[in-house]
């Protein structure tokens, strides 16, 4: 028999039953919100990791406005794990893809930032160390390049996989290009090198440095390992910027820099530039047979580009320097015209340039008088040939002796008159000045005497007046021709 207390016993047994599996499936409820969350934070990480791989290899491999895009998207994603939940197991992950990521993308104040919050997640002395790097590249690119170097010293006196030591090796050794200790910098780029030997930065950056230090020897041989490597496009237009700044800089390292381009892991439309410009070095250099053998590569590597077109007009140009009479330009202005109906001429500025030139002084030479005037010029100035210019200014006096102006080409030739072996001599043109032409105003001028018909001023202005019209026709003459004769 149940009475009325075993029966409110039995409900106060039932209610205790109920309330407890009340609260066991809160609890497996609660875990399973939890660990739901969990998984949508470890989702969102994975994913945000996904985006910064194919980002990094993007830039790696120089599609770098993917690999920026996707970069950004992974900032993106990892950064609402650590604003919403930054006491989630995850939110270290996602700060240190955000500091990795601001790096690649060059947002330096951002990743520091980002390195500071991934500090206060450090717990152990690796966790410090990792900070320390990430901090030491931020600091380099923000000028804080002593802190960079303390932080970075810092990060390398621990173990770490090969491809980050080279990463502090490298942006160490730019702290320290800057802070001017050079040896030691570029001891840092030597172990960034060694350490992943296909990288390309700190070999770029060592080129740099050794000449700097004026150690252009290892410079080139540095450049000539740069060369072989397998290049992204980014890389390429680098290198290339690097082999033109050394044409500049030296042009005896730049030949040597650029020894086995043509071996080399460029474009071959870059190849075929890169042994083009090795050519105008050695040209510089008066080293015309390497010059000319490297121009006759070009053609062999690419007759119809404009570098093999450049490379011609270049062989033309130097030759015309060391013209010494009117016939020997027939031969030169033929060859110009074959080159102008390549193509790639038509975006040449040299090609153009001479081949209007010797159109222009062939237009003079016939016409005679005072276009020996304009012929001599065009070749002391644009022609860089002064033998030839000697030439032609006195061709104008033997044209015209009495001329009012024969006494100012006496005196350019006297200008470009070697003592030694010019026929006239410089001292017979200085007697023939004084002797037929000593009440001129240039010939009083060069003496310092005055009292001459003719002031200096009015000779030039009328002297002005006919070249600028004999000028007019030679430009229609290179009109008509290149109308008749298409480019």
């Amino acid at each position: 028999m149940v009475d009325e207390s075993g029966l409110r016993t039995a409900r106060a047994g039932k209610s205790r039953s109920q309330l407890l599996s009340a609260a066991i499936r809160i609890l497996i409820l609660s875990a399973a919100l939890v660990t739901a969350a969990g998984c949508v934070y470890f989702n969102q990480l994975y994913n945000a990791n996904r985006l910064f791989v194919d980002g990094r290899k993007d830039i790696e491999e120089g599609r770098v406005g993917a690999g920026q895009a996707s970069l950004s998207a992974a900032i993106e994603k990892a950064e609402k794990i650590a604003r919403d939940n930054p006491n989630s197991r995850w939110a270290d992950d996602a700060l240190r893809l955000i500091v990795r990521a601001r790096i690649l993308r060059d947002e330096w104040l951002e990743a520091a930032q980002a390195a500071e919050q991934l500090a206060g997640y450090a717990r152990t002395r690796k966790d410090s160390v990792e900070v320390a790097g990430y901090l030491g590249i931020a600091s380099v690119y923000l000028g804080e390049v002593t802190r960079a170097d303390s932080l970075l010293s810092f990060a390398l006196a621990e173990d770490a996989q090969p491809d980050i030591r080279a990463d502090l090796y490298l942006n160490r050794g730019r702290a320290r290009m800057v802070l001017r200790r050079e040896v030691e910098a570029d001891a840092d780029l030597v172990l960034a090198s060694e350490l992943r030997p296909d990288w390309v930065d700190p070999r770029l950056d060592r080129v740099r440095l050794l000449v700097a230090m004026s150690r252009n020897e290892e410079a080139a041989a540095e450049m000539v390992l740069l060369l072989l490597l397998p290049l992204n496009e980014a890389e390429q237009g680098e290198v290339i910027s690097l082999a033109e700044y050394l044409s500049v800089a030296s042009p005896e390292t730049g030949v040597a820099a650029l020894a086995e381009v043509e071996s080399s892991s460029l474009r071959r439309a870059d190849r075929v530039r890169m042994v083009k410009l090795r050519g105008d070095m050695n040209f510089e250099l008066d080293r015309v047979e390497a010059a000319m053998a490297d121009y006759d590569l070009v053609a062999e590597m690419s007759p119809e580009s404009l570098s093999a077109v450049d490379a011609q007009a270049a062989l033309v140009d130097r030759r015309l320097r060391e013209a010494t009479v009117p016939e020997q330009l027939d031969g030169y202005l033929a060859t110009m015209m074959r080159i102008s109906r390549v193509p790639a001429a038509r975006s040449s500025r040299e090609v153009a340039r001479i081949r209007d030139t010797l159109i222009r002084m062939d237009y003079w030479i016939d016409a005679g008088g005072l276009g020996y005037m304009l012929a001599a010029e065009a070749a002391r100035d644009e022609l860089r040939a002064p033998r030839l210019a000697r030439r032609l200014f006195l061709g104008y006096v033997d044209s015209d002796a009495s001329a009012l102006w024969a006494p100012k080409a006496i005196l350019a030739a006297l200008d470009l008159t070697d003592l030694d072996s010019d026929e006239p001599s410089a001292e017979e043109l200085r007697q023939r000045l004084l002797e037929d032409f000593g009440d001129s105003a240039y010939v009083q001028m060069f003496t310092g005497q005055t009292g001459a018909q003719f002031t200096y001023e009015d000779l030039e202005q009328g002297l002005r007046r006919q070249l600028d019209r004999l000028e007019r026709l030679a430009d229609q003459e290179v009109r008509d021709r290149l109308t008749t004769t298409p480019n």
